[in-house]
């Protein structure tokens, strides 16, 4: 399943709440963890995903252009040196999707991870956080769209700033925000 390309030594890994693939080994002291979807992604203007599945939503996201101010953002700090971590709550059937896309665009990044969905999306973004943690020196700052991701983060001791992309459907989707 994790077949890409063979001159990138990438670490496949499962765990209850997420799975994802590690690029490199974690030799940067610092991580940077980025959503991939309104985060990373940039909607059309006109587009409305207040009523979709999330599936249909995650169709529709594969011919998303990238958020050039969140992007020069990731590149810049991958420049000074720290690794990058993108963390989604797309499902682990949507990984090579994901990988492709982030290569498409050009977007460097260290681990690629992705929610089993057992969870709320904070739930597993706390997890994927704890294993960032142990893996790096030190889990930098968290980017994220939803304010419940951001909470999640805080509680978990790491610095997280809100990039208000898709309030509507957060609203319409709350979630329970607790520390794991």
């Amino acid at each position: 399943m994790f077949v890409f390309y063979t001159y990138i030594n990438m670490q496949a890994f499962n765990h209850l709440h997420y799975v994802g693939i590690q690029r490199h080994a974690p030799e940067k002291p610092v991580v940077h963890i980025f959503d991939l979807d309104d985060t990373l992604t940039l909607k059309p203007t006109d587009f409305d995903n207040k009523g979709m599945s999330k599936d249909d939503f995650f169709d529709c996201a594969r011919s998303f252009t990238p958020d050039g101010r969140i992007t020069w953002l990731l590149r810049w700090l991958h420049e000074q040196g720290d690794a990058i971590a993108v963390c989604t709550a797309r499902p682990p059937e949507r990984l090579t999707e994901s990988y492709q896309w982030l290569r498409k665009w050009l977007i460097p990044f260290d681990v690629l991870m992705l929610s089993t969905g057992v969870e709320a999306s904070n739930i597993s973004k706390q997890h994927m956080i704890k294993y960032l943690r142990k893996e790096y020196n030190c889990v930098g700052t968290m980017y994220d769209d939803s304010i419940y991701n951001i909470e999640g983060a805080r509680l978990q001791g790491v610095s997280a700033i809100h990039i208000p992309k898709n309030e509507d459907y957060w609203t319409a989707h709350p979630e329970t925000v607790v520390k794991v």
